[in-house]
C-alpha cells in the first residue's frame, strides 16, 4: 500500500511538472491607475527632526478662508446641519492665542466670532444676540453647530507641535510604522504616554511618501477613544515667507459629530499682529452664557 501511494505521488509530480507553469499562473500588467505611487525614504532620524522643525516653524498666521461646516447627522441627533462656502478669518498667535470668525456670504455681517487665550474661549454669536464664556474643558452640549466650536480645537488642528513630547522622552516615547492606504504609502509616528501604570495612545501624524509632508493627525482621549482627526493636503508657501502651508485643513470631531473645512484664499504667516487682534467683548444687550467646566 506505502509503495502504491509512494508510486502515485511520483506520477503526479512528474505531471506537474509537464504542464506549463501558464496553466498554474498568470502575469498581467496592472493599469497604472492601480499601481502604488512612487515612495520616498528618509530614516527615522530625519523625520523626528522634520516635526521638530515644522513645530516651531510657524509663530503667527493671518488667514481668509472658505468654511465648510457640518453638524449632526450620526447616532446622537440624527439630524445633519450644514453651511457651505461661507467666509471665514483666523488670526493666531502660538502657543495659545486665536481667534475664528465666521461671517455671512455678500453681506459679510457676522455670524460668529470666537477667541481663545488656552484657559478661557469666548464666542459671540450676533444673530442670536448671545456671548458665551466658558473654560477650553467646558463640555459642549450646545445645539448649534456653531456654538459647538471650540477655537482651541481649531488651533490643535491648524498645527503640528511635538515639542511637548520630545521634552518629556521619559513619559511619552514614540513608534514609527510604515503602510499604505489606497495607492499611497506612509510613515506614521505614533506618540504613547507610558508614564502612567497604563499606556495611553496620544496622537499619531501621517507622513505622505510620494511628497513627505503631513497629511494626517489623529488625537485620542482615554481608553484610546479617537478625539479628532485632521486632513492636511494642497501644502504651499505663504506669500513672501519661506515655510509651506497646508492651503487645506479639515477637522472632524466624532464625539460632537461636526466636521469644519478650512479652504484657506489667503495666508500670511510670521507677521507681526495688532495689538487688539484677540480682544472680543460682548456687544450691548447680548445674552450672557456662562459655561461651567
Amino acid at each position: 500500500m506505502k509503495n502504491t501511494l509512494s508510486l502515485k505521488l511520483r506520477i503526479f509530480l512528474i505531471l506537474l511538472l509537464l504542464v506549463p507553469a501558464s496553466c498554474i499562473s498568470r502575469k498581467r500588467v496592472l493599469p497604472e491607475e492601480q499601481r502604488l505611487l512612487p515612495a520616498k525614504t528618509a530614516t527615522r532620524a530625519e523625520l523626528f527632526q522634520e516635526l521638530e522643525a515644522r513645530s516651531k516653524a510657524v509663530q503667527s498666521l493671518q488667514g481668509t478662508i472658505s468654511l465648510d461646516l457640518s453638524q449632526g447627522g450620526g447616532a446622537k441627533s440624527g439630524v445633519l446641519t450644514e453651511y457651505h462656502q461661507t467666509t471665514g478669518y483666523v488670526v493666531v498667535d502660538r502657543p495659545r492665542h486665536i481667534r475664528f470668525k465666521v461671517v455671512a456670504p455678500i453681506v459679510l455681517s457676522t455670524i460668529a466670532d470666537m477667541v481663545s487665550d488656552g484657559r478661557q474661549y469666548r464666542v459671540s454669536i450676533p444673530v442670536k444676540n448671545q456671548f458665551f464664556v466658558g473654560d477650553v474643558n467646558a463640555p459642549m452640549n450646545a445645539k448649534s453647530a456653531l456654538a459647538n466650536l471650540r477655537p482651541q480645537h481649531l488651533l490643535d488642528g491648524l498645527f503640528v507641535d511635538i515639542r511637548p513630547y520630545s521634552k518629556n522622552p521619559k513619559q511619552v516615547t514614540s513608534t514609527l510604522e510604515e503602510t499604505t492606504e489606497g495607492r499611497r504609502s506612509f510613515y506614521v509616528f505614533s506618540f504613547v504616554n507610558v508614564g502612567g501604570s497604563e499606556a495611553q495612545l496620544l496622537e499619531k501624524l501621517w507622513i505622505d511618501r510620494t511628497d513627505m509632508q503631513i497629511s494626517r493627525k489623529q488625537l485620542f482621549g482615554k481608553d484610546g477613544r479617537l478625539q479628532t482627526t485632521v486632513e492636511y493636503s494642497n501644502y504651499q508657501t505663504a506669500e513672501g515667507g519661506s515655510e509651506s502651508f497646508p492651503q487645506s485643513v479639515e477637522i472632524q470631531r466624532p464625539a460632537e459629530e461636526y466636521t469644519l473645512k478650512m479652504t484657506f484664499v489667503k495666508t500670511t504667516l510670521n507677521e507681526k499682529l495688532a495689538d487688539d487682534a484677540f480682544n472680543l467683548q460682548p456687544p450691548d444687550g447680548a445674552e450672557l452664557v456662562r459655561l461651567a467646566p
